[in-house]
Parts: C-alpha cells; sequence; structure tokens
C-alpha cells in the first residue's frame, strides 16, 4: 500500500519482507540507535501481521519510518527528516484505531516530539511525556567495578519476585502500576523475562539487591532496561557492580551496550558516568491512553 501526497516528494510505503535489504540499509546508519528496530527486524522479517513498519520515502529513498506495535503499543519512529516524520505521524494518527488502548512513543527527541504535538493537534494529548538520554559504552571504556558472580538470569520460579519489582520500577519512573493497569499483559511480559532469561538479578540475604534487564541485542550492540536497585538498598554501590558485571559480560561479544535515562535522574546519570556512558543522542518518551 502506498499513499502519495501530491507533488511533494514524499510518499508513504509499508514494508514487508522483501524490503528487509532496505530497511537494514537504513538501520545500519546507527546500529547503536537503531538497536531494539534492528534485533526486530532480525527476529520478525517483517512478516508479523499485528506489527507494521511504514516508511516515507523522499525521492525513493528511505527519509524516517515508525513502527507499529500491534500487541505492544510501541510507536517507534526514527529518521531526521522533519517532513518525512510529521507525514508519518498523521498516518500514524489515523492508524491509532488498529493500536492497543495504551500506546508509548518513544525514540530521538524530535521524532517523538513531531508525533506527539500531532497528536495533540487531533486532539489526543499524552498522559506523560518524559525528556531522556540515549548513552552508549564502547568496549575497552568500562569503568572499574568489583566483579559479581553472583549476577544470574531470571528463572520461571523467580515470576513473583519479577513481577513485583518490575512494578515498583515502572510505578517510580513512569507513575503507573502495571499490576492495576494492564495486569495481563504486563503478566505475560514477566513470564517471558523468566522464560527467556531477559532479566538479570543478584539476590542476596537481603532479598534482591539490583535487577536488570537486556531489551534488545544484535551483533553490535546490547540494550539494557530496567536497572533497579530498592530504595531501602540503594547508595551501598550494589548498582554499579551490577551494572558492570552486566555490561563486562555483553561486551564480552558486542562493541556497545547502551541504555536511556530520564534527564531528571541524576544519581543514575552519575552512575552511568562513571562507569564509561557517553552521550549518544537526546531521546524522548510520550505516553497515551484511549478512552
Amino acid at each position: 500500500m502506498t499513499l502519495g501526497y501530491g507533488a511533494s516528494a514524499l510518499t508513504i510505503e509499508r514494508l514487508g519482507p522483501p524490503d528487509l535489504v532496505e530497511l537494514f540499509a537504513f538501520l545500519d546508519r546507527d546500529p547503536v540507535l537503531h538497536v531494539y528496530l534492528i534485533a526486530l527486524a532480525l527476529r520478525d522479517a517483517l512478516a508479523r501481521p499485528s506489527d507494521e513498519v511504514w516508511v516515507a520515502r523522499r525521492g525513493g529513498t528511505i527519509a524516517a519510518l515508525v513502527y507499529l506495535g500491534g500487541h505492544s503499543g510501541a510507536i517507534l519512529p526514527h529518521g531526521d527528516d522533519d517532513a518525512a516524520l510529521e507525514r508519518l505521524a498523521a498516518h500514524t494518527v489515523t492508524r491509532r484505531a488498529a493500536l492497543p488502548a495504551r500506546t508509548q512513543v518513544i525514540g530521538p527527541r524530535a521524532a517523538v516530539l513531531r508525533f506527539t504535538e500531532r497528536y495533540t493537534a487531533a486532539g489526543i494529548a499524552p498522559r506523560l511525556t518524559r525528556n531522556q538520554a540515549y548513552l552508549a559504552l564502547e568496549r575497552g571504556r568500562l569503568g572499574a567495578f568489583e566483579r559479581l558472580p553472583e549476577l544470574r538470569r531470571a528463572e520461571p520460579h523467580d515470576y513473583a519476585l519479577v513481577y513485583d519489582s518490575g512494578a515498583r520500577l515502572r510505578l517510580e519512573e513512569l507513575d503507573e502500576d502495571p499490576r492495576l493497569t494492564h495486569p495481563g499483559t504486563y503478566g505475560l511480559r514477566v513470564e517471558e523475562e523468566c522464560r527467556d532469561g531477559h532479566t538479570h538479578l543478584w539476590l542476596a540475604d537481603d532479598g534482591l539487591r539490583f535487577r536488570a534487564s537486556v531489551s534488545a541485542i544484535t551483533g553490535d550492540a546490547a540494550q539494557i532496561a530496567g536497572v533497579y536497585v530498592p530504595p531501602a538498598l540503594r547508595r551501598h554501590g550494589y548498582a554499579r557492580r551490577g551494572l558492570g558485571e552486566l555490561c563486562a559480560r555483553l561486551l564480552e561479544r558486542r562493541r556497545t551496550v547502551c541504555l536511556f535515562v530520564n534527564d531528571f535522574n541524576l544519581p543514575a546519570l552519575e552512575l552511568y558516568a562513571a562507569l564509561g556512558f557517553r552521550h549518544h543522542a537526546d531521546w524522548g518518551s510520550a505516553f497515551f491512553d484511549r478512552a
């Protein structure tokens, strides 16, 4: 399906499996910034019916794109062509009925802003917005930390712990408790985390000390998410040891580890800087609820 826009040089098209090579060529321009989209493309090969990837072409070349998660509600715009992003944002508004009631626009800050402005103009205000920093740690730049052999992958029997700690993290970061707002889908996601070992835990006699998840991994980079230490155990160096250990393991086979963090979270920013993370891009998130 192709949607043209008159005499402008922009056209919009949904990508399918035959377009994978072209998609990877666009994403490989910055494999760290695009690690999550690359991981999705490697997993699904643009063949999952519920998920859509739309691109805006200028002169036949991809100028910007947006991923629409039919089950996850993720709206992931990328690109630095403002006009192309505007077209994709307008089109995404028309596709909103096909998406879950709860959606989140996540990506480079300028791209997220274009989508938020278009949604707001259509009378759809975000529940919450966040300005964030996208950080990257390259192999060979990891700061000093005490190794942590106790860090391990979550297993199915850790479900209750992962479920509760993940909800507390989201409540602290995003002002919502998934145990109340969407317990079914949240529970399924926790099951996947424990089954597939995406979440890493450090447990001791005083309980959970640290947790973090690997949200995407490719041959070039690994993205970390959900870094959390229970409030009562903070300021003891647990986050530095836990995150340092996870990064060290990931950097054995990847050149870069990346993550994004709220720009007002100064303790986290200080920790990441001490471990060697550097600013890679301005990032942003906007969360929408449909009545």
